[in-house]
């Protein structure tokens, strides 16, 4: 069969080289064929192909320390690019083959789009649906694991629909309380339940929970703890339903800030969000809503042209120019799912000031060295520098 058999809950990062820090040899996964009888297409290094663009040439497959859904995205860098995340296969045209075998230049028409921001009338409009009574909590630290670096508690709470929402919150150990709280809204491999939200947050924070900042996730519908009933149908978002499945999500997210307020070892005057990825699309609506982020990061984040006709109540565009906190955006020059010029920079003329945008020389996934000097020095600058002991 193509590619192997996957079973449910089962992702690419099973089968190849996605979540190591570098590459692997060749057939160190157990990946199956491609349709057209290739091994190892997924993970381990990009490769160039063939298919020159008036960008550069394409690249596909995905590597090592990139998310695993970028196996499904092409890449176009410049022919002199260079990365230890790129390399090349060897192949043998069969006996006979004439022609460029697939090879041919693409060319690549960008539409940069242009959005005009939402009045504010509308915005206090779409902020009634967003409202909800800060009703008891009663919150219960059911589950606790220790590292020799942190403590990391699961919480769950009252959230929306009269549901038991989960949070996961991690203190770091050896730092004086109360601490600073970086909160994270994942990407889509979470967000469509193919891994757990601990992962994601060990994934994404751990350098930051070991320099002394505490991390918090909120586990919403869709995500491995809280999956949907088998049968279950995914709203369009142009409908009333779906509008209801992001007010409940956000409603939980604003809860778990609620929980945060009702201790005394985080400082819930100093949280700033993190939203990488598809993170960030839900985030433009939750830092909108809500004001007691400090300060908002955004990495790989942008806007697609099919977010237009959304339902306005829960479109991200007309959420993106009501987020007031100071903002940072980090985005890859080549990123290969939201590119810069026609996904990103459109969000950035969205966002009102204050804001900054930062690149790196790469793809979606930025290198980790960059973005956690780059973070933390953004957490030090809108939070204010990590106390010690």
């Amino acid at each position: 069969m193509p590619w192997g058999i996957f079973y449910p809950g089962e992702t690419l990062a099973y089968r190849a080289n996605f979540e190591n820090n570098g590459p692997l040899p060749v057939s160190s996964s157990e990946f199956g064929m491609s349709p057209f009888g290739s091994y190892n297409m997924a993970g381990n290094v990009s490769e160039w192909c063939l298919n020159e663009t008036s960008q550069g040439f394409i690249t596909s497959g995905g590597a090592w320390g990139e998310p695993s859904y970028t196996f499904a995205n092409y890449g176009t860098f410049p022919g002199f690019y260079s990365s230890n995340k790129l390399g090349f296969r060897c192949a043998l045209n069969s006996p006979g083959a004439t022609g460029d075998q697939g090879a041919a230049r693409i060319e690549i028409k960008e539409e940069i789009p242009v959005y005009t921001p939402s009045s504010d009338a509308s915005f206090n409009n779409w902020l009634k649906y967003y409202h909800y009574e800060k009703t008891s909590l009663d919150p219960q630290i059911v589950e606790v694991k220790e590292t020799a670096e942190w403590r990391r508690e699961k919480i769950t709470f009252n959230g929306a629909d009269g549901e038991r929402a989960i949070a996961y919150l991690y203190l770091p150990k050896n730092f004086p309380r109360p601490l600073q709280v970086l909160h994270l809204v994942p990407a889509s491999d979470v967000e469509n339940g193919l891994r757990s939200l601990p992962e994601s947050m060990e994934d994404w924070l751990a350098p930051f929970i070991k320099s002394g900042r505490a991390a918090f996730g909120v586990v919403i519908k869709d995500y491995s703890e809280r999956l949907r009933p088998e049968g279950y149908t995914e709203p369009e978002p142009t409908t009333v339903e779906y509008r209801e499945k992001i007010v409940n999500w956000i409603t939980d997210l604003r809860r778990g800030l609620d929980y945060l307020e009702t201790r005394n070892d985080v400082d819930a005057s100093r949280i700033a969000f993190f939203g990488p990825s598809s993170g960030a699309r839900i985030g433009l609506i939750l830092a909108a809503v809500e004001n007691r982020y400090a300060s908002v990061l955004l990495l790989g984040a942008g806007l697609r042209k099919s977010y237009v006709p959304w339902i306005a109540e829960a479109n991200p565009i007309n959420f993106a120019p009501h987020v007031r906190a100071t903002k940072l955006m980090i985005h890859g020059r080549y990123d290969e799912v939201l590119p810069l010029k026609t996904k990103a920079e459109p969000l950035y003329k969205l966002l009102p000031e204050p804001k900054r945008l930062v690149l790196y020389d790469g793809g979606h996934a930025p290198p980790f060295e960059f973005l956690v000097t780059t973070m933390n020095g953004w957490l030090d600058e809108t939070l204010g520098p990590v106390k010690r002991e």
